[in-house]
């Protein structure tokens, strides 16, 4: 597409939802009445969305914005590899044709060495560019200081500038077959261990016709492995990425038996595991497939329409299980951050502060844009009847969410190559089946290098 030039595509979803909403809801329902919306009227912003109920949502919400500001919304909507790839060109080359976009913890590094995204902190601070009834407070604290960070190579995450607003979180917890345990009288694992166990003996268990999988998890040798079902195997032993000397601990004691134990679940999953991401292992769970699964918590988007799913209806959810050094889960979060070559900062910032807003962000849910960042959205009327018949889903990701989900690698711009790289020792170990302990330190080996490299970089 040519610079400048964005065309407004949705889905049919999209379309459908903008005309009901559009119906039906208030221009400025949202809006507090003594602030002014209408500041930057006349302007005309630009957003980068990658696929995904949040971009339903708020594409079905513009003419609204549009309405109550007075700014003109122009968008794009692309895959989320096609999305990341586009996006990164065009702020490498200083290009400031997208106002606003969608970024997540480990592109915020990226972009912020780059100097390619701005900080919102003055934004939120500004009495004249933010409505007191936005409530910044009211975001979950582990989702605001993943945004959050100093700049400084392996250090300062959670401190520092803020470079982006979050909109929707997902940690990774437990997800089970209620039915299977309770006909084959297994008690939901609350140990590494005794899920181990439990996966292990259920593994080739025939039910409703089907041959069984004991567990299903992501096994690609990429790093959202290591954040997901791996991450929270380290967190249980207390792995960490970095030793206090600076180098990596890819290959310390904790991290070595947590991967003999992820390679212990990886067993007892189906014969290509070694393959699935996330996408392969939300359709084997919904396919009714596998026991256990071990990933995402707001997968049970899916598990429990019984259009997308063959379980609804037939599925618990717990915390991820406990090792020697309790239990941990990563996080992941889709935010909203602005092109810090942007011409119409201010224009970007009130969209951003609307869509982020507890009227909005509460509206979003019923498209499926959970786990809400905000409490009060968390906690109100439209989460709690989306989830309504969903068990304990509500209670199990929001405990996660305050205990146990954080960001668990210390940030850098190295991180993906980082990661990648020890998801493919871990992935090695499985495979191969060689010693953790041998594919683990030359992992460690190789991490070094690049970290050495990095930091020469910075210097």
């Amino acid at each position: 597409m040519q610079r400048r030039h964005f065309t407004r595509r949705a889905t049919l979803k999209s379309l459908l939802a903008a005309t009901a909403l559009v119906a039906c809801v208030p221009s400025a329902g949202a809006l507090a009445a003594e602030f002014d919306w209408r500041q930057k009227q006349g302007t005309e912003i630009n957003i980068g969305f990658s696929a995904h109920s949040m971009s339903d949502a708020l594409i079905a919400m513009l003419p609204e914005f549009e309405s109550a500001t007075g700014i003109k919304v122009n968008y794009e909507v692309a895959p989320e590899n096609d999305f990341r790839v586009k996006l990164n060109a065009q702020l490498a080359s200083g290009d400031g044709s997208v106002d606003i976009f969608m970024t997540g913890p480990s592109t915020n590094w990226e972009y912020a060495a780059g100097k390619w995204i701005e900080d919102l902190q003055p934004f939120v601070d500004d009495p004249a560019l933010t409505d007191p009834a936005w409530d910044f407070s009211d975001f979950f604290g582990n989702a605001v200081d993943v945004n959050r960070w100093t700049g400084e190579e392996f250090g300062g995450l959670g401190k520092g500038p803020l470079y982006a607003i979050p909109m929707n979180e997902e940690g990774y917890s437990l997800t089970y077959r209620k039915d299977v345990l309770e006909k084959e009288g297994i008690k939901v694992p609350e140990t590494l261990d005794e899920l181990i166990a439990a996966a292990q003996k259920l593994k080739g268990v025939e039910f409703d016709g089907k041959v069984l999988d004991g567990i299903v998890v992501r096994g690609q040798e990429f790093w959202p492995t290591l954040i997901t079902g791996y991450g929270s195997v380290l967190a249980a032993y207390g792995a960490t990425d970095l030793r206090a000397d600076g180098t990596s601990a890819a290959d310390s004691p904790e991290a070595i038996e947590a991967t003999r134990k992820w390679i212990e679940l990886l067993k007892a999953g189906p014969a290509d595991i070694a393959s699935y991401g996330w996408e392969q292992a939300q359709a084997h769970f919904a396919a009714g497939n596998s026991v256990f699964l071990l990933d995402a918590d707001h997968m049970a988007e899916v598990f429990e329409n019984p259009q997308k799913s063959q379980v609804a209806g037939k599925v618990g959810y717990a915390l991820a299980p406990s090792g020697p050094a309790g239990r941990g889960s990563g996080i992941w979060l889709w935010s909203l951050g602005i092109n810090a070559f942007s011409d119409n900062k201010e224009g970007a910032w009130l969209f951003i502060q609307w869509a982020s807003s507890k009227a909005i962000m509460a509206r979003t849910v019923p498209y499926g844009n959970i786990n809400p960042t905000r409490r009060s959205v968390a906690e109100g009327p439209e989460m709690t009847k989306y989830v309504a018949t969903w068990g304990n889903y509500n209670k199990v990701w929001t405990e996660n969410l305050e205990k146990y989900a954080k960001w668990r690698w210390n940030p850098s711009t190295s991180f993906s190559e980082a990661g990648n790289r020890w998801a493919l020792a871990a992935q090695k170990s499985f495979t191969l089946g060689t010693d953790p302990a041998e594919t683990l330190k030359a992992a460690a080996t190789d991490i070094n290098a690049v970290m050495e490299r990095v930091r020469a970089a910075a210097q």
